[in-house]
């Protein structure tokens, strides 16, 4: 290229104001450059790919170590897809969970969506037997993939070539293993043909009954039983090392790390895996009163009349259906058939071989009949521990009762078992102690049933409730879920819902028996005048089958997200023996002055509690001393065969005591100043509260602070009816009828934990409901700014990041939202006075050209 020539200097002149101009117009792109490059080159969002490439890879859905259910995701994609509010549902579109704002899913990465239970704000939905696991779009109608089953996979299910299949191996936030491939069928057992299964029941406290037919004694050690699950996806009920089984006995698997449900299966193995025995009970229906074995080893199976756990079968329709052994004994037979049943011949027998009453020929009953044989008649006398036995004129055991001790009024069978009757009844039917119709008074409130929890937040199982009032006035709503063993502290929120404390997490903090161990299933909550949490717990959820009745104590200022008790009360030897499922209820924990008129002397304690049984119904006053010794100081007897949950008045010095829908809902009230404390009154449900409400948890507004003659209440819903566990309502009551002058100020939120040195049981004044912080737009409304759920780096559900911008949003949010990242300053305002720059350049020019 040859060179320019140079410029002359006529050329030099005329082109100076060009320079100027020139000069003017770098000097402005020079100003700009670096404000158009922070537009230009600033971090950008990244090259989304399209929500098709993100396919749903396995789902658990019966973990068979206890776990909890859970979903896994894939990104089959080359970039990135954001999955902000995107829906995770069921079979059950009323059932659905958002997928957190920010949420992103990179290339070949895994994202595990767990279950609430095994990560606070998880999805709070099970997976069932037959179920669908469904992705949608933000939109909340487009469907981006599914996975379907029609039964709980042994591991997790995958899809390989386009088949649902259950894996080889369970892998949980990785790349899925192969398909699913079943054990080898195990060598038939030596000890097989010795072993049936004779009687099982599925409803209730279910059990199951294995008998040694065999002439030799049989090792049962690590022999096992499940249900229609095999393994690895059911864990075994296994028999204990060193347990032998003599011929003819019976050995009772009770307490099972599984349950038995409608139309399912009991199966017994050997050691090495071989099925040695087992039945199967018809579809939708229980194994109740039992499904047992009649006519030997080799018998078939049917439905019984009467269980008979770890005796022998009552086979037959006609049962022995009553006996008494205290004053005039008596036996009672009776044909629950629809046929006559000849008993000519057939035999009566005690404890003693000896002792036998043979019924005369022609001794045949109607369908419905009863057959009374006195105490002259049997020609033997019954005892304080006995038995009574009928046999067919073969000798074959038909029936058997047996009893420790003299029961008050007789043996009486009731619901397919026998039970301790209300009354004997020789000759008549039995009195199984169905409580005569209760007179009530209705329980007039307002009407306005309101929902006050956010839909699906809880699920089922919250139970106790209580109302504490802080020093400042506010007001803090504990709560407890039973089968989570959970407890919730709950602020009142602007928009009249009660949320989660700041600190708390979704579903509240777990809790473990003072030992560090167990699952407690806590059935009712109290703030103490020491300011810790008290739990009624009715059993271990680690071993659901025993009831082990507990009151525990715990300090919910302790970090973190579990909570151990710091103090325990065995009350097992204190209150009557209970069903594993019909223990300890609601608690309230009162001052020593509520116990002044139970007729006792009030021993010291370290906290005193009224508490309920949900079997018997009355309510109990317990002294809890220091060390984990309980003292029970007096017991009131209530009307209801079952009650659920307590709420004490300090100022009116009142006790009521809720049932929840079993009863309709009815309540009583005990006046504790007045001698002697009995039920004062019989309420029926609260007007205007529906039926189907399972309400387990009572919480009342204290009759010192309400007004216009209204008294808040609030309810806990065990069922969760439409979604939604926590309701109010306001009661009519006379003693709120007071005119408020001066309404007080609401002061702040709480912080987590705190606590004042008395609930409201104390007479502390309560105030109206307190705002809580305000929440994040489409965000969790419990959630705040500077909260866990939005610092930068929080992990979204199965571990993928979220990264948060300066403005507290989701990192792609704030990319659309045009925030520069790291600067916080908008994209938009830049971009202006880059322009403002180069056009004022601009101007120079076309200034210098005119001069």
């Amino acid at each position: 290229m040859r060179p320019s020539p140079a410029p002359s200097p006529s050329d030099v002149a005329v082109r100076r104001p060009t320079l100027h101009r020139l000069g003017a117009l770098t000097g402005a792109l020079a100003l700009s450059a670096p404000l158009v490059s922070a537009v230009v080159l600033a971090p950008s969002a990244p090259a989304f790919a399209a929500p098709a490439d993100v396919q749903i890879s396995e789902v658990e859905s019966d973990d068979p170590d206890g776990g909890e259910d859970w979903v896994e995701l894939v990104n089959t994609g080359a970039g990135p897809v954001d999955l902000s509010g995107w829906f995770l549902k069921d079979d059950d579109d009323a059932r659905d969970w958002t997928i957190p704002a920010g949420t992103v899913l990179v290339a070949g990465e895994h994202l595990v969506l767990d279950h609430a239970d095994a990560v606070p704000g998880g999805f709070d939905f099970g997976l069932g037997k037959a179920d669908i696991a469904r992705l949608f779009a933000a939109d909340g109608t487009t469907l981006i993939d599914s996975l379907a089953w029609t039964e709980h996979a042994p591991t997790s299910y995958i899809v390989i070539d386009g088949e649902v299949t259950a894996s080889a191996e369970v892998t949980k936030g990785s790349a899925n293993s192969g398909p699913y491939v079943p054990p080898p069928a195990a060598e038939e057992h030596p000890d097989a043909e010795a072993i049936r299964v004779t009687e099982v029941v599925s409803e209730g406290d279910d059990w199951a009954e294995i008998m040694n037919v065999s002439d030799r004694t049989i090792d049962l050690s690590a022999w096992y039983l499940l249900d229609e699950k095999d393994l690895p996806a059911e864990v075994p009920a296994v028999v204990p090392a060193g347990t032998e089984l003599a011929p003819g006995e019976r050995y009772l698997f009770q307490g099972m790390p599984f349950g038995l449900g409608k139309g399912d299966q009991a199966r017994i193995f050997a050691p090495n895996g071989y099925l040695v025995d087992g039945t199967k009970w018809p579809e939708d229906t229980h194994a109740f009163p039992s499904w047992q074995r009649c006519g030997g080893g080799e018998g078939e199976f049917g439905r019984s009349h009467v269980a008979t756990p770890g005796a022998p079968n009552a086979c037959g329709d006609g049962v022995i259906n009553e006996t008494n052994s205290s004053g005039d004994d008596f036996v009672e037979l009776k044909n629950l058939g629809s046929e006559p049943v000849d008993l000519s011949g057939h035999r009566i027998l005690d404890s003693d071989d000896e002792h036998v009453h043979t019924l005369p020929a022609g001794t045949v009953l109607a369908p419905g009949a009863l057959l009374l044989i006195t105490g002259d008649e049997l020609g033997y006398g019954l005892g304080g521990e006995d038995q009574v036995r009928l046999q067919d004129a073969d000798g074959t055991l038909l029936g058997q009762v047996s009893w420790t001790e003299h029961v008050t009024e007789s043996n009486a069978l009731c619901d397919g078992e026998h039970v301790p009757s209300r009354t004997a009844t020789p000759g008549e039917e039995n009195d199984c102690g169905t409580a005569e119709p209760v007179v009530t008074t209705a329980l007039p409130t307002d009407g306005d049933v309101t929902v006050l929890d956010d839909a699906g937040e809880w699920g089922e199982d919250l139970s106790g409730l209580d109302l504490q009032t802080l020093e400042d006035g506010s007001t803090v709503l504990w709560g407890v879920n039973n089968d989570a063993g959970q407890i919730s502290r709950l602020v009142p929120a602007p928009d009249g819902t009660w949320q989660q404390s700041d600190g708390w997490p979704t579903g509240g903090k777990h809790t473990l028996f003072a030992d560090g161990t167990g699952e407690p299933d806590g059935e009712g909550v109290s703030v103490g005048a020491d300011g810790r949490i008290y739990l009624s717990v009715e059993r271990d959820n680690a071993a659901k089958g025993t009831s082990r009745n507990t009151v525990l104590a715990y300090d919910t200022n302790a970090e973190g997200d579990v909570l151990t008790a710091v103090s325990e009360w065995d009350l097992t030897s204190v209150l009557p023996a209970t069903s594993a499922n019909g223990g300890l209820e609601g608690i309230e924990m009162v001052p020593a002055s509520a116990f002044a008129q139970l007729g006792a002397e009030v021993p010291v304690a370290e906290a005193y509690a009224f508490v309920v049984l949900e079997d018997t119904g009355d309510v109990y006053a317990l002294a809890l001393q220091a060390g984990g010794d309980a003292v029970l100081v007096a017991t009131l007897p209530s009307p209801l065969p079952g009650l659920m949950a307590l709420d004490h008045d300090a100022a009116s010095n009142t006790l009521w005591a809720f049932a929840d829908e079993a009863l309709d809902g009815v309540s009583v009230q005990y006046q504790l100043g007045a001698a002697p404390v009995v039920a004062s009154a019989v309420f029926a449900r609260a007007d205007g509260m529906p039926a189907q409400f399972a309400n387990e948890g009572v919480a009342l507004e204290p009759t010192e602070v309400c007004t216009d003659g209204v008294r808040r209440a609030w309810f806990a819903d065990d069922a969760d009816t439409d979604g939604h566990a926590l309701r109010g309502i306001g009661l009519l009551d006379p003693a709120c009828e007071r005119a408020t002058e001066v309404t007080p100020e609401p002061g702040p939120a709480p912080e987590p934990g705190a606590g004042d040195e008395a609930g409201d049981q104390e007479g502390g004044q309560d105030a109206d409901p307190v705002p809580a912080p305000t929440p994040n737009d489409g965000g969790d409304p419990s959630a705040s700014p500077g909260a866990e759920g939005d610092r930068p780096g929080a992990a979204a559900p199965g571990g993928a990041q979220v990264s948060v911008s300066a403005e507290g949003e989701a990192g792609s949010e704030g990319a659309r939202s045009g925030v520069l990242a790291r600067t916080g300053v908008s994209a938009a305002a830049i971009a202006a006075t880059a322009l403002g720059l180069v056009a004022g350049g601009f101007w120079l020019v076309r200034r210098s050209r005119l001069a």
